[in-house]
């Protein structure tokens, strides 16, 4: 029986001894993964930051460029065209036209035709009452300067979800034990 007690009290201090052994490993394991988490989470915090940051910078981006513009652009359309002018004759212009001529005296009068050739250089006044169709291609050729705000042009309300998300990451963040 002697021999069983002290079998026994052996048993019980190698079994302390590995229990306390066990549990200071534990504890050191423990403390260095609380270490590592706390360095993790400050980490994951600051890239949030960073993050919530570049988004709402994101929010207040412009754009800002120049567009060159060269095209052609198709112009169809009726002139109008009502105004006095003078034409000059480029070449002798034949017209035939009929007539009357009064005898002096009263003699009476005489119907015919007459026969003219105006000559090149003849200066002629005329009406011009007419409608010009015009079609045509106007070249258009400039550079425009642009500058969109991203934010008014419609990232606004994707700038706001992820900036709902980063602070339901940090609310999540927040949870985790540590600094």
């Amino acid at each position: 029986m002697v021999f069983l007690r002290r079998l026994w009290g052996a048993f019980k201090n190698i079994a302390i001894l590995f229990s306390f052994t066990v549990n200071l490993i534990l504890v050191i394991v423990l403390a260095l993964l609380y270490m590592q988490l706390a360095s993790m989470k400050s980490a994951v915090n600051q890239t949030v930051a960073r993050l919530e940051e570049i988004a709402q910078d994101l929010g207040s981006t412009h754009i800002s460029t120049t567009i060159p513009i060269r095209q052609s652009v198709p112009v169809a359309f009726e002139l109008p065209v009502q105004q006095d002018t003078v034409v000059v004759t480029l070449a002798p212009v034949p017209i035939t036209t009929a007539a009357t001529f009064q005898l002096p005296g009263g003699g009476g009068t005489i119907n015919g035709t007459v026969f003219i050739n105006l000559p090149p250089g003849t200066r002629l006044p005329v009406r011009l009452n007419m409608t010009v169709p015009v079609r045509t291609q106007i070249g258009v050729s400039f550079d425009q300067p642009v500058d969109i705000a991203l934010g008014a042009s419609g990232l606004d309300p994707v700038v706001g979800k992820l900036l709902l998300l980063l602070k339901d990451l940090k609310a999540l963040l927040d949870m985790i034990p540590g600094p």
